[in-house]
Order: structure tokens, then sequence, then C-alpha cells
């Protein structure tokens, strides 16, 4: 059975207990919050109003709808997120810069008049260069 909370002011939704905050929950004026554990729930009131029992979400599937909606949204940018990520990472370009050594140590070198340390830097970044190969 489907649990759903719905908190009406904070746009907040959790179906089986993920949840998201929703562009517009759409309730009466006077509802608070609803609360439902899969077989029985409650809507709350702002107003004074008790709590009026609830055996059904029926009447909240355009929210739970959205919810599934902008759950699918986010998993799709998640899952294309990854993608962008793993094919940025194997890119000639972002090993060389992972492996590079610190620009710190040229300039370091340049300040010093330090002619081996500079050699050393350019060593070490030709050898990430043919490690790494321009495809």
């Amino acid at each position: 059975m489907t649990t759903l909370t719905i908190i009406k002011d904070d746009k907040f939704v959790a179906v089986d207990g993920e949840g998201l905050f929703l562009d517009a929950v759409v309730l009466a004026a006077n509802i608070h919050a609803i609360q439902f554990d899969g077989t029985n729930g409650h809507i709350e009131y702002n107003d004074g109003t008790l709590n009026e029992a609830i055996t059904s979400i029926s009447a909240y599937s355009t929210i739970t709808d959205d919810h599934a909606n902008k759950k699918a949204a986010n998993a799709t940018v998640a899952s294309d997120a990854a993608t962008a990520k793993t094919t940025l990472e194997s890119t000639y370009g972002w090993k060389r810069e992972q492996e590079y050594p610190p620009a710190e140590d040229y300039l370091d070198g340049m300040v010093k008049s330090d002619q081996a340390q500079i050699d050393k830097y350019i060593a070490d970044c030709l050898a990430v260069k043919t490690k790494y190969p321009k495809e």
C-alpha cells in the first residue's frame, strides 16, 4: 500500500517515504496536511476544524502523479549527469588534468631561478601527455 504525506504550505510530498518539494500542491485553503499510512490516515486542517479520517488517497492522485513525474525527471537528470561525468572522465584532457603537477611548482622554480625544478616540472608534464595522448 502507498504511504503519503502532504504538507501543503511547504509544498512537500512524500510517497512511500521519498519526499520531494513540488512546485504546486493544490488543496483546499483550510488544509494544512494529509497523512496516510497505506490503509488509514487523516486530513489536518489549519482553521480549527477537527482532523478528518480517510481510508483512500485516490482524491490526491494529481499530487501523487506530480510526485511520480518529478521523481522520474530527477532520475533522468541524475542519469544524464552520471553519463556526462563518465564521458568527461574518459577524455584525455580530464585524465591529464588529474595528474599534471601543480603550476605552482613551475612558478616557484621560475622565481628561484631553479632550472632543475623547472626542467622537472616540464618533464612531469610531458610524461602525463605521453601517458594520455590526444585522441
